[in-house]
């Protein structure tokens, strides 16, 4: 018998191989021969017709390994959702090549000692609302709630509900940096362990959990964004912790939204989906506006404080002092939470010691050879480096261009540069930096929020990697450095990505039983999303947002397809953009914007161009992106990337 077979590697189209005799099924997982080497893959069509063309037998068929039909819809949405080759979406969910062969380990046994947790009033009535629409309706639900409302234990008898059913719950997270806090949450809780799932945990133990959620051993998942690609045979409930977060967004490969393949696949499967958030993003309360979703809000903290109080700085009537990035303000309300024994949280999204190091005679500036970006000053490891490729320089003070001496300057403030300061106000203090430098691994991660969570640290001087929920009783100060980093620039998201991370990063302060405290530094205090922060106007800030997406038809309100060139030849790059775009068929409800040299025009030594395309509708969009590639064949050296819904505009 002859059967049609996708296989892991970037084709769009099947392969014939021989069977023989044996009895195989739709979604059945084999290894056969591709060219010299042997590739996994899964039965697509059975009973096929032969070519005319040799036909290689299958080398093996794993009996115990069969996609359903659940999974391979889902599969075929993917490919044509992100117009990724199919090979290269079954990989999703294959991993590798040696996964096949893994023997996991026995199941473990699920003792659930659940903790009697008292939810408040507020809490109560939430967990009511999600089981009355989990019941009448398979809409995705939104559990909405201001930093600090208790979101996480009302979730938590959601997952109790499944695990007595016997049914798999998974829980994702934007940050394997979330994990650590959330798995003694889960001890604590249930008396149990979780299978957590990122990319920082070893191949060994991501064959394991992969074999035992399909065979239902493993009951829950805590997990990054590719935890949704594996095979639960029993999948109950679906939660997608701190929705808003652009690191749902895969920017690498294949480019997905996990977010909307988590919607799509808790659909297919018909299990719950739980979306959980203090911010929302913008199409998520667009999909509530239009009662796509059920919405259920937490207004307050559950400690029952109000929320942090919120101040602004206008630095440009409150000049800073020379050579110093934060306000004397600032250092005031500082040595006044010191002083109560309270900790503090400094956020600056900024990595390094100085994002710009330049030469005041002549102007030169150290720029990447490689990438169109300038090299960042890290003082701890006394270098030069580039965040995108990460070229490495020696840190020089004469100027590699009018070799004058001692003339090169640093910048601007990074997270380094601020702890320096910080250090020389309050020398007899504990103050640390939490980056991902300082923090690349979740052993480290851990060992600094164990740290601050047991009060060894006094300060913290944080990036975006301290705004993904973290829980700190005693912290009551937080103090934002450069409010207006992220506010300007060629993103459309940047207003929302702005609003979002300094909500999050204010609400860490006053959790529990201290009343909160947030200064902002600004130069522009009268900017919508600073006046929304400070008045705690959230609903005034969307409500503007979504009428300018609407003025412009952009997402939520329209459709996107980003179209990335790039290659060694910028000549090369420009006339085969510029080929497609001549060559494609007119269509007057698509917009066909480009091509132009991409913002990051040279990233690793690669030219880039882009072609934006904008539609309001997804599938002609898509009909058109895959009509247009089609057109001409793609040049040897040139790599083409289709970003659908793109969340960079790098």
């Amino acid at each position: 018998m002859y059967c049609n077979i996708i296989i892991t590697r970037p084709f769009n189209h099947v392969f014939t191989y021989d069977v023989g005799s044996a009895k195989v099924k739709k979604g059945q997982i084999v290894l056969v021969p591709f060219g010299k080497s042997t590739e996994v893959g899964m039965i697509f069509e059975t009973n096929v017709s032969k070519s005319d063309y040799q036909i290689k037998k299958v080398l093996k068929i794993f009996n115990s390994l069969c996609f359903d039909n659940v999974t391979i819809k889902f599969i075929q949405w993917i490919n044509d959702y992100t117009l990724a080759p199919i090979g290269s979406v079954l990989k999703l969910f294959l991993i590798n090549d040696k996964i096949v062969q893994f023997k996991a380990s026995a199941a473990k046994k699920l003792n659930i000692h659940s903790q009697n947790v008292v939810l408040n009033a507020e809490q109560q009535k939430a967990k009511k609302n999600i089981f009355k629409y989990l019941k009448i309706n398979s809409k995705p639900i939104v559990l909405e709630g201001v930093t600090g409302s208790g979101k996480t234990e009302v979730y938590f008898d959601l997952i109790e509900y499944i695990l007595h059913q016997s049914k798999q719950a998974l829980i994702m997270v934007p940050e394997i940096s979330l994990t650590p806090q959330l798995e003694k949450r889960f001890l604590n809780r249930f008396g149990i362990e979780v299978d957590v799932w990122h990319s920082k945990i070893s191949e060994k133990k991501r064959q394991d959990i992969w074999h035992r959620s399909y065979k239902g051993d493993t009951m829950i998942v805590v997990g990054a964004r590719s935890s949704l690609f594996l095979p639960f045979s029993n999948l109950g409930l679906i939660i997608i912790d701190e929705e808003h977060d652009p690191s749902y967004k895969q920017e690498d490969n294949i480019r997905y939204q996990a977010r909307d393949l988590a919607v799509v696949r808790s659909q297919f499967q018909n299990c719950g989906l739980i979306l959980t958030s203090a911010t929302p993003s913008l199409e998520t309360q667009n999909n509530i506006n239009k009662n796509k979703y059920e919405h259920v809000f937490l207004s307050k903290q559950f400690s029952g404080l109000p929320l942090p109080s919120v101040e602004l700085i206008d630095l440009t009537k409150n000049k800073l002092d020379k050579n110093n990035w934060i306000s004397s303000i600032i250092f005031k309300e500082l040595t006044n939470c010191l002083e109560k024994k309270e900790q503090a949280l400094i956020f600056l999204n900024r990595r390094g010691y100085s994002p710009l190091s330049l030469c005041v005679e002549c102007g030169y500036r150290f720029q990447c050879q490689h990438c169109s970006s300038w090299l960042v000053m890290h003082q701890q490891k006394k270098r030069l480096l580039c965040h995108h490729c990460g070229t490495i320089l020696q840190i020089q003070n004469d100027c590699p261009k009018c070799s004058k001496k001692n003339s090169i300057k640093f910048i601007g403030p990074g997270v380094e540069r601020v702890a320096e300061e910080l250090t020389k106000y309050y020398p007899e203090k504990n103050i640390a930096i939490m980056s991902s430098d300082s923090a690349n691994t979740p052993k480290k991660i851990k060992t600094i929020i164990d740290q601050f969570t047991n009060k060894k640290i006094d300060i913290l001087v944080a990036t975006q990697i301290m705004a993904k929920g973290y829980d700190f009783p005693n912290l009551s100060f937080v103090g934002v450095v450069d409010a207006d980093a992220g506010l300007f620039g060629g993103d459309m998201r940047a207003i929302e990505k702005t609003f979002n991370l300094l909500q999050q990063v204010s609400g860490r302060a006053g959790r529990s039983q201290r009343t909160g405290k947030v200064m902002i530094q600004t130069y522009y205090p009268q900017q919508v999303v600073i006046q929304s922060l400070k008045n705690h106007d959230r609903a005034s800030f969307i409500k503007q947002t979504l009428k300018e997406r609407e003025q412009f038809a952009i997402p939520p309100f329209g459709y996107m397809t980003s179209i990335i060139f790039s290659g060694p030849s910028k000549s090369l790059i420009e006339k085969y953009a510029s080929n497609l775009v001549q060559n494609s068929k007119k269509d007057k409800s698509i917009d066909v914007l480009g091509p132009v040299e991409a913002p990051r025009f040279l990233l690793r030594g690669q030219y880039r161009y882009r072609i934006l395309l904008k539609g309001n509708n997804r599938k002609n969009l898509n009909k058109f992106t895959r009509q247009m590639l089609d057109l001409s064949p793609k040049p040897p050296l040139v790599k083409v990337i289709v970003d659908v819904d793109p969340y960079s505009f790098m």
